[in-house]
């Protein structure tokens, strides 16, 4: 009998298995948000922003949806700090601040960067996001506030909304 970690761990993430994930991981965080499980909520909610922002980021390099994202991510790292001069933790690549940064950055070496707008509305987003959600946070208990738990949904939704807009040149 094959056990769910070895039948997953078989398996590499691809681009399309992660943007189905972060859309997966959203409406599951919605759910408990109605449900009242507001800091299970932030948390998969989280997870989806990192991921949407992550695929964003890679996206900018035309990776195709079959394409596996892990041996992409110490890439992204290198790139940020070698071409860009930009050193940020990357958080073992959950950092919702890395990949917005790497994103913008990106863009603007490619030429085509977010229009001032979007990139304002980027970053006051992912702002409060960094400010709520971190990966380390399912180790912590919950003192989350209702106004967090409906910034972070605001936020999620604005991310998800605009997601192929972040990356489509």
């Amino acid at each position: 009998m094959s056990m769910l970690r070895g039948r997953l761990a078989r398996q590499p993430e691809t681009v399309q298995d992660l943007e189905l994930a972060a859309e997966s991981r959203y409406w599951e965080g919605t759910s408990l948000a109605l449900a009242g499980e507001s800091y299970a909520a932030i948390y998969l909610m989280g997870y989806a922003a990192e991921m949407w922002l992550k695929l964003a980021a890679l996206r900018l390099d035309g990776v195709r949806p079959t394409d596996p994202v892990k041996s992409m991510l110490p890439a992204a790292k290198k790139w940020l700090q070698g071409q860009a001069g930009v050193m940020i933790d990357h958080e073992m690549y959950h950092s919702l601040w890395f990949w917005v940064t790497f994103l913008k950055e990106k863009r603007w070496w490619k030429g085509k960067p977010l229009d001032a707008m979007m990139e304002a509305r980027l970053s006051q987003r992912a702002r409060r996001l960094y400010g709520t959600w971190w990966v380390e946070m399912r180790y912590r208990p919950s003192m989350v506030l209702e106004r967090e738990a409906q910034s972070v949904y605001d936020d999620v939704t604005w991310i998800r909304d605009h997601y192929r807009e972040l990356w489509r040149l």
